[in-house]
């Protein structure tokens, strides 16, 4: 079972040449040292909705030991070390980051269509949800029949999904490509169709935020 390590950072002043200069700094100095260092990073967004300022990032590695040794070998990078100091005198970087187990229905062929270069760029959508006590195992089961239901619609297209291990308790995500962009998902629709799987997997789930993400230039999911 692959893990997903998330980071997400908060760049300030919250200007358009701030983040940009951090953009810039990871696609320069960051990304390519990772690539060096055998990790894979095969999503970056900035996000949309919410406070502003922030951006995500997703790594994938094979464990726990794997992760740590590949984030210590990065950390010793002493050229990349400099370039940071110099950033930091430019801007302020909050940062925040999670471990994560990837679940069932988040299939290697899921992510393999995900990944496959698009016609053009695409939209995504992050779907975090809080379990209740003892109920992330039924909330997975219960989502796993909601994915089935809206991708054969056309309506979404999972990437992947992951529960965290190191972070909130109880806290699952999913990651969705919005094939008709935000304003579909935006637009009040009667929700009756969804009811017999999304009622019961509130009793499991009774928390969900949304954010809308938008791809970076060294992001592999474009």
């Amino acid at each position: 079972m692959p893990l997903i390590l998330e980071v997400r950072h908060r760049v300030k002043p919250l200007t358009n040449s701030a983040f940009d200069a951090f953009v810039d700094f990871y696609a320069d100095e960051v990304f390519p040292r990772m690539a060096e260092h055998g990790i894979d990073l095969f999503g970056a967004w900035k996000i949309g909705g919410g406070e502003m300022g922030w951006d995500l990032s997703l790594h994938c590695y094979d464990s726990m030991a794997d992760a740590e040794q590949r984030l210590a070998s990065l950390r010793r990078d002493g050229d990349l070390a400099k370039a940071i100091e110099r950033l930091r005198g430019e801007v302020e970087i909050e940062e925040k980051t999670k471990f994560a187990h990837t679940v069932s229905y988040a299939t290697a062929e899921r992510m393999e269509a995900a990944l496959a270069e698009p016609d053009e760029e695409r939209q995504y959508m992050l779907a975090v949800l809080q379990t209740s006590a003892g109920g992330a195992l039924p909330a997975i089961d219960g989502i796993a029949g909601l994915v089935e239901q809206v991708e054969s619609a056309g309506v979404l297209q999972l990437v992947t999904a992951y529960a965290t291990a190191i972070g909130n308790t109880g806290e699952i995500t999913d990651l969705w490509i919005l094939p008709h962009g935000a304003r579909g998902m935006l637009r009040y629709r009667a929700g009756a169709g969804l009811d017999p799987i999304v009622t019961p997997l509130r009793e499991h789930a009774p928390e969900e935020s949304l954010l809308f993400l938008n791809p970076l230039p060294y992001s592999k999911l474009k």
